[in-house]
């Protein structure tokens, strides 16, 4: 394995033990986002303070290019009920560097983008019933007062918070 990949690897294993957030990098990734849902996707980039900030909102089969860096992460949410997507089968993604004699090559904008591909996770049926449910669902508190089965009632309150 390369240095530049080990220490891509140990860095985004650091991240993982800290809370989710971008930390500062000269090591730029350019990425291409590719929505394979049939859904409205957000793609949101966390910010250095670990918000999640609203990039783009990217239509059913779109795609999108983004300049980023290595130590950014971005996540990918359903844009109608806010859940959870994944990006090349993970939950957050983490840009890949590009390789150094690209970038010498074609200066500080590479012409190769890194496919990453958003996809719809396997939910299980009360997951799913939960989403639906609680996508109409002023406040996710309302579930306790709907004639739904206890454990229905708390997965939708814990999913839409």
């Amino acid at each position: 394995m390369a240095d530049a990949e080990q220490q891509q690897q140990q860095q985004q294993q650091q991240h993982l033990q800290q809370p989710l957030r971008s930390i500062i990098s000269r090591q730029q990734s350019y990425v291409r986002f590719v929505n394979r849902t049939q859904r409205s996707v957000h793609v949101l980039w966390v910010s250095y303070q670990g918000e999640h900030r609203l990039y783009k909102t990217l239509p059913p089969g779109a795609e999108y290019n983004v300049n980023t860096y290595v130590t950014h992460p971005w996540v990918f949410r359903d844009a109608e009920t806010g859940a959870t997507l994944l990006v090349n089968s993970e939950e957050v993604f983490f840009p890949k560097p590009i390789f150094p004699e690209g970038h010498a090559r074609y200066g500080p904008v590479s012409p190769y983008r890194i496919p990453v591909y958003i996809s719809i996770p396997l939910y299980t049926l009360q997951e799913r019933a939960a989403q639906v449910v609680g996508s109409c669902l002023q406040n996710p508190k309302l579930a306790y007062s709907l004639d739904i089965p206890k454990n229905l009632m708390s997965t939708i309150a814990k999913w839409v918070v």
